[in-house]
């Protein structure tokens, strides 16, 4: 027997099949890793095994005198204790004993040569030895510290910190403890990277075992050694990392086609040989014994596998696709009252992605709407060499408020659009179906997350600013999302704390830090290897470039073709009113992109009369 046994366990809600015959086991040095899409019952599995919700059939063993501790503010003995008081409540026995141990002491000056005594005082050093009697107060300190407290937090109440600041508390706690199995439910949330990369360390080292739930692959993948994945009401178990169970998902799938394959065509076979030798007479013998042999094949058919059906068509297009430099960060000074960072000089092109890093607080989200015009500037200059679109999704997107149906909420910012093309539009963010009519307010987080998508990415743009765009999904919507940006053509500048994300996606990185800012070109891995690529050479590379030169048009001629594209756009702005165009999506897109493309070239054409202007006045 493991540390947990889960066997052949169902669950239900109101006839809706969560799982069925779910079965597992815990080794006590297992970190397993449940995953799966939203809805499909992991954290039910996680209260099943906490007894806090029944099962419907099956068995779930802890073995004996073994504990089970989960995060959650429970763990929290009382909110009038301040920090410190808290964590010793996890060293109650190890304080008891140094009682003791002191009593016995002073017992021991009086009676030194009390064998007795001596014994006792022996055996219980030895106890307190190996509950680490003498480190306690630095287990609290290296804790506490890792989770962003400081010695001054030490005497607050517990009451006094914010709904965050408690849970970091509770997961401290809960460390502390040390039980035998350890279960998470999404530990990474509102961590920074680097107390992530901090907490995966500690965890590879825990002396227990790890039931964990998590969006979070790299960090899966870093401390697992085992996947449970529930998919169509079954549970999956790989004996590996997230690596491991990617590679043995395709391997399973092509085993199991290929044996339902060849099962499908002896079926064929013999059904046929039935119906062709059972109306014979001399045949009637070798046709019940075809029939008996499909029989038993029938009795263990092997189901067809079955692919997830989960799929997300983004179709992301960009204004401008060609890889020109679009704008550059120059002396930048970001910040409110106070500046929180400074980037000296940093170039963006089209089809960069640019990933901006760093602790929580440090200034990632300033930074991004400062660059999307969001946010003023403190110093310094963002210079666009051309007139940019922007379109942004932040980390508020699941704050949506709204009691119109999904369907109603994307027709009111797109009234012009056919049912058939919102439906189609909708369908391609996995809202099917019934899910249209659902009011917005009734959504999950990575629901409201989808639908965002859905609104901001009927428009194109030149650069997409998203603020933690994975928060909030299952594994399966952040795989397919990374794919589509991935493949996306324009440039994309974006917050993310999703390691495996940053990894998929970046060209370029922003990392914030408390006393600079670091820029570099290359990918996350290269980064954080240290890898010196930085933007200085790719800036000293673009200056080597051979220039053309171009001649200059005239004053006079500026003047005409400025006026003549001036009216060009007047013109087409007109026919965005008329009913045959604001009616048919496609015309009214081609008009947005005629419109931005005219926009941009009277920009560069009043640059140009701008410079023989300034000319003629030196």
């Amino acid at each position: 027997m493991g540390l947990l046994d889960v066997k052949n366990v169902n669950k239900s809600f109101n006839d809706n099949l969560l799982f069925a015959d779910l079965s597992f086991s815990l080794n006590p040095t297992d970190r397993l890793a449940i995953i799966g899409n939203n809805g499909v019952g992991k954290t039910t599995l996680l209260k099943m095994i906490l007894k806090e919700e029944s099962i419907d059939n099956g068995s779930i063993t802890v073995a004996a005198h073994k504990s089970i501790g989960y995060l959650s503010q429970v763990m929290i003995h009382s909110f009038d204790n301040t920090l410190y008081e808290e964590m010793l409540q996890s060293f109650k026995d190890v304080i008891k004993m140094k009682e003791d141990l002191e009593k016995l002491g002073e017992e021991l000056s009086k009676n030194p040569q009390d064998t007795q005594l001596l014994n006792r005082y022996g055996n219980l050093e030895n106890a307190f030895l190996n509950k680490g009697g003498y480190d306690y107060e630095y287990q609290i300190e290296m804790m506490v510290s890792k989770f962003g407290f400081s010695k001054a937090d030490y005497n607050r109440r517990i009451g006094s910190f914010s709904g965050g600041e408690r849970n970091k508390i509770a997961f401290t706690r809960l460390l502390l403890d040390k039980p035998d199995i350890l279960i998470l439910d999404e530990p990474t949330n509102h961590l920074d990277v680097s107390t992530i990369e901090w907490l995966e360390t500690y965890l590879k080292t825990y002396p227990g075992a790890i039931i964990l739930v998590s969006h979070d692959r790299y960090f899966i993948d870093a401390l697992c050694n085992c996947v449970l994945e529930i998919t169509n009401h079954r549970g999956e178990y790989y004996r590996g990392n997230y690596s491991f169970y990617l590679k043995e998902k395709v391997a399973r799938y092509e085993q199991q086609l290929k044996a339902y394959n060849l099962q499908q065509k002896e079926i064929e076979h013999l059904e046929m040989l039935i119906k062709k030798f059972k109306p014979k007479p001399t045949k009637v013998a070798f046709a019940k014994d075809r029939e008996k042999k499909l029989a038993r094949i029938l009795d263990n058919k092997i189901e067809a596998p079955k692919k997830d059906g989960k799929k997300v068509n983004l179709n992301l297009k960009a204004l401008d696709e060609r890889r020109v430099r679009q704008l550059t960060i120059d002396n930048l000074e970001f910040g409110y009252d106070k500046p929180l960072g400074f980037v000296k000089e940093f170039p963006v092109y089209g089809g960069d992605k640019v990933a901006i890093i760093g602790e929580n607080g440090i200034g990632k989200t300033t930074l991004l709407k400062t660059i999307g015009h969001m946010l003023p500037a403190l110093a310094g200059k963002i210079t666009e060499h051309r007139e940019l679109r922007y379109g942004y999704i932040d980390q508020n997107q699941i704050q949506i408020d709204s009691e119109l149906t999904v369907f109603d909420y994307l027709h009111h910012f797109y009234p012009y659009m056919s049912n058939f093309e919102i439906r189609h539009h909708l369908g391609s963010f996995l809202f099917t179906e019934d899910d249209v009519f659902k009011t917005v307010n009734q959504l999950s987080g990575g629901e409201k997350v989808r639908l965002s998508f859905a609104r901001l990415l009927l428009q194109k743009y030149d650069i997409l600013l998203l603020d933690e765009p994975t928060n909030h999904m299952d594994i399966e919507t952040r795989k397919v999302l990374e794919s589509t940006l991935v493949d996306y053509p324009g440039t994309i500048i974006f917050v993310s704390h999703d390691r495996y994300f940053i990894s998929e996606l970046a060209t370029k990185i922003i990392a914030i830090k408390e006393d600079k800012v670091d820029l570099f070109s290359g990918s996350y891995e290269q980064y954080m290897e240290g890898k010196e690529e930085v933007i200085e050479e790719v800036k000293a590379k673009e200056v080597s470039k051979p220039k053309i030169k171009v001649k200059k048009k005239s004053k006079e001629k500026l003047e005409l073709e400025i006026s003549k594209v001036s009216q060009e756009i007047e013109d087409l702005k007109e026919q965005q009113y008329l009913e045959e165009n604001y009616m048919d999506q496609r015309k009214m897109d081609a008009l947005d992109d005629l419109i931005v493309s005219k926009e941009n070239e009277l920009r560069h054409l009043e640059e140009e009369y701008l410079d023989i202007l300034n000319q003629e006045e030196n």
